[in-house]
């Protein structure tokens, strides 16, 4: 991964979020497509950040300052940016009529106020937002029962929903993962980067394998190189559902530069698929995933 390269597609991004800036949004939760954008955007420049600039941090009881490339973080914050764009994904491009859009949009909701809704709390303050967050569930709930898609649902999964348990019934991050960027990003990358997050085995083996800066180079590159496509996609899709937004993209000197890296994780998948095939009439017994 080419440091301008990332430099580039932060640029972009940036630009065409910052299209919609002080403008009136038609539909009161389309102001969350502007969050999700920034949460992604800030996300990767803080992957950014740690890539190029390393961590740093002066300990007075160390003798001085310790300095490390925190490719585990990136790594984290990989899955983060991909989490956050098939949130926006699956919120406000996916959804095929006003009716599932309601429904996805108020069942997202309504899980994350009835979790702040349960968190323990001692204070005054903390007691009255629990109070307007139950005011405000139980009108997410009414705008949930009222939408055909809700009603379609067999009744355990209208219960979950309603209890804030599951905002998108029928899906997973890694179902989404492989309809948006192909199979093998949900069986094998958004796995791998969700082992990070979780701290599993692999996690620990490939930092225990990890002896040079060189090879933490390596594994830092290959997280940001998984940032960069979802980063691209993230500014082609706000292009495509915002008018003002798609006229700076179209406008904007690295626009076919973006164009080629959205197209990336498709490209990535047919890759591997190919490959894998080779390999598969070559030594047999290899699992080919479509």
């Amino acid at each position: 991964m080419e440091r301008d390269h990332f430099e580039k597609l932060l640029v972009v991004n940036l630009a065409v979020v910052d299209a919609l800036t002080g403008k009136k949004a038609r539909d009161p939760g389309f102001v969350y497509a502007d969050i999700l954008a920034r949460k992604l955007f800030q996300h990767s420049l803080t992957a950014f950040a740690l890539w190029t600039r390393h961590t740093k941090a002066a300990i007075t009881d160390m003798g001085g300052e310790i300095e490390v490339l925190d490719w585990p973080s990136i790594q984290v914050l990989a899955r983060a940016c991909v989490e956050t764009y098939l949130t926006f994904h699956y919120l406000y491009i996916d959804p095929k009529s006003q009716d599932e859009f309601e429904f996805r949009y108020c069942a997202w909701m309504l899980a994350g106020f009835t979790r702040r809704e349960s968190f323990p709390t001692i204070t005054e303050r903390g007691l009255q937002q629990i109070a307007r967050d139950r005011v405000a569930n139980e009108k997410y709930r009414r705008r949930i029962r009222k939408t055909a898609h809700f009603q379609r649902l067999k009744s355990r999964t209208q219960e979950r929903v309603l209890a804030g348990h599951d905002w998108h019934p029928g899906n997973t991050m890694s179902s989404m993962a492989a309809r948006v960027f192909g199979p093998q990003w949900g069986q094998a990358l958004y796995g791998w980067m969700c082992s990070y997050a979780h701290s599993d085995a692999l996690a620990a083996v490939q930092m225990k394998q990890c002896r040079s800066p060189e090879e933490a180079e390596r594994f830092a590159d290959g997280a940001v190189s998984l940032i960069a496509p979802t980063l691209a996609r993230m500014t082609s899709d706000y292009a495509g559902k915002f008018v003002k937004a798609r006229k700076v993209l179209a406008k904007h000197p690295y626009r076919e530069f973006n164009k080629a890296y959205a197209a990336l994780s498709q490209a990535l998948h047919e890759l591997i698929v190919e490959r894998r095939r080779i390999l598969q009439d070559q030594v047999g017994d290899i699992p080919v995933t479509q």
